[in-house]
């Protein structure tokens, strides 16, 4: 069940692993579909002009009316021919083979079953079949009224063919965590000078650390106190235990063992034994 505003749905594998996508809304469907469409008149429109020129270029006009006529007829059949394609084949191919057509990748977006799967060529061919009465009665007033009333904002086509439209989340590297502010003598009485973190303590303080901008300080303060003990007796901190000594809050502390953990065994290399001149022709200029 939808929230009328929720654009998000969440998809459930039978491994009980759920993913989940935002869908694409009217607006950026619609200029997705105008790229495809310049896209395809511009090519149909150089092949156009490619035919003419090759037609009125063949020599011996005059004297070759027959064959000239039978190559202006062969141009306007493959300008037909092309048309066809533009409007029933160029969706079909790209959707079938990428999910996508070059609109939607410009946009980021992607066509998928409900189900989370690639749509295939049988359903492809069914949703775009049924795009001509998505256009009905002009500018395609029933897809978008369809798209508006349906929570997956599915047009004609993809309430038949089960497929909806979704955004594709784009890779980003991540950024490095640093610590800000650098660390105080005092904050550092505590921890050991050599930390080590296993694999999972290691990824839970990572993304805990690039979470909690979007936490409140109170919530923030809550985790961190609960992922901090366990790690605490493990790594034997020796926190003050007194009112008036000075201490690190739950989350900084997290911060600080990040740091040192990530920091430990680097420091200056040695001395190379390279000699100079090999140095100098090695090094970029």
């Amino acid at each position: 069940m939808h929230a009328p505003l929720d654009t998000d749905v969440a998809i459930e594998t039978p491994e009980h692993i759920v993913f989940r996508h935002r869908l694409a809304g009217p607006a950026r469907r619609g200029i997705a579909y105008l790229i495809d469409v310049v896209a395809c008149y511009f090519c149909v429109f150089v092949v156009a002009i490619i035919v003419f020129v090759a037609a009125g270029a063949s020599d011996m006009m005059e004297r070759m009316q027959q064959s000239y006529t039978s190559t202006m007829g062969l141009g306007f059949g493959l300008i037909l021919l092309l048309l066809f394609a533009v409007q029933w084949v160029y969706f079909v191919v790209w959707e079938a083979w990428k999910g996508t057509s070059l609109g939607k990748m410009a946009l980021g977006l992607r066509v998928v079953t409900t189900g989370g799967r690639p749509v295939g060529f049988g359903g492809a061919a069914l949703r775009n079949v049924l795009r001509a009465a998505d256009a009905l009665p002009l500018v395609y007033v029933v897809g978008l009224v369809s798209m508006l009333v349906t929570s997956r904002f599915q047009r004609l086509g993809d309430l038949v063919a089960n497929t909806m439209v979704v955004m594709i989340d784009r890779a980003r590297a991540a950024a490095p965590l640093r610590l800000w502010p650098p660390a105080e003598p005092f904050e550092l009485v505590a921890i050991p000078e050599r930390v080590t973190l296993d694999a999972d303590e290691r990824t839970a303080i990572e993304l805990f650390l690039r979470r909690r901008g979007t936490l409140g300080p109170s919530r923030e303060e809550e985790l961190a106190a609960m992922m901090v003990e366990p790690l605490v007796r493990r790594h034997g901190l020796n926190l003050p235990r007194t009112a008036g000594e000075r201490a690190p809050s739950p989350s900084r502390l997290l911060a600080l063992l990040y740091e040192r953990a990530a920091n430990a065994g680097r420091g200056e290399a040695p001395a190379s034994s390279r000699q100079p001149r090999e140095m100098e022709r090695l090094s970029w200029r």
